[in-house]
């Protein structure tokens, strides 16, 4: 049994192959996961080429090129041997550090997203009433869902309110928050996208939130010029909002 003290070293090519192809025994498969926990450079490696596309035949390149230089190895003094194991090793090293890079840089954009979002805040008093009928039940359970943070659970009951009150623009733009928040900014931007044209911006926040839709469906060059809209036509808190993110996107 391995000590809990003993901190084991970065994972080789092999277990992350394996790993990644599901072909790890229950103790192995354990034992890769605890070190992911702990090592940044292993965990962004395996998400990176998890994600990768091509990455099959660059394995059997690399299969024919071990061939290639076992074959050629045959007779040649352990020394160089051991210097090319080690050449070897720096290739894999860089390997996974490049395939870590561009998982960092792929999920940019979300991190931003995650940084910059807080959902608009509830306007609506009267659904605390005892009084059943002060608001539209779809719209009271969509806000109490919406109050409590269960975003997923408030979409339907938004959609079906204002499915039949397009004109309460204000549930219109907390069902676009409620939508971004899980994680579908299609159709929060189409929210957005009809307050817009109506010409509701709420004093820019509604453009602030369409550069965050934008910018969650990794739409970089759209959510820099909304952000940019929002720098020049916005009222504060956004635009300093904007102006704090757009330093981050340049």
């Amino acid at each position: 049994m391995h000590s809990i003290f003993k901190k084991r070293s970065c994972l080789t090519e092999r277990e992350v192959r394996q790993y990644l192809s599901d072909e790890l025994s229950d103790e192995q498969r354990y034992d890769v996961e605890n070190h992911l926990l702990d090592c940044e450079l292993c965990s962004a490696a395996v998400d990176g080429l998890s994600q990768s596309q091509g990455f099959g035949p660059a394995e059997e390149d690399v299969q024919e090129l071990r061939a290639r230089v076992a074959d050629s190895a045959r007779g040649i003094p352990q020394r160089w041997i051991t210097w090319i194991n080690r050449a070897a090793a720096v290739g894999l090293l860089l390997i996974l550090g490049y395939a870590g890079l561009r998982y960092w840089n792929a999920s940019r954009p979300e991190r931003l997203f995650a940084a910059h979002f807080e959902t608009a805040a509830n306007t609506y008093i009267t659904y605390r009433s005892t009084d059943d009928d002060a608001l539209n039940a779809e719209l009271k359970r969509a806000l109490e869902y919406y109050d409590a943070r269960a975003f997923e659970y408030s979409l339907p009951h938004f959609s079906n309110y204002l499915a039949a009150n397009p004109q309460d623009h204000r549930a219109t733009l907390l069902a676009a928050c409620a939508y971004l928040q899980a994680g579908q900014p299609q159709p929060a931007e189409r929210y957005l996208i009809q307050l817009e044209t109506l010409g509701m911006t709420y004093q820019g926040q509604t453009l602030w939130y369409l550069a965050l839709a934008h910018l969650r469906q990794g739409e970089m060059p759209k959510a820099r010029a909304m952000l940019e809209r929002v720098v020049a036509e916005a009222a504060p808190p956004f635009r300093e909002k904007a102006e704090a993110l757009l330093k981050e996107i340049q």
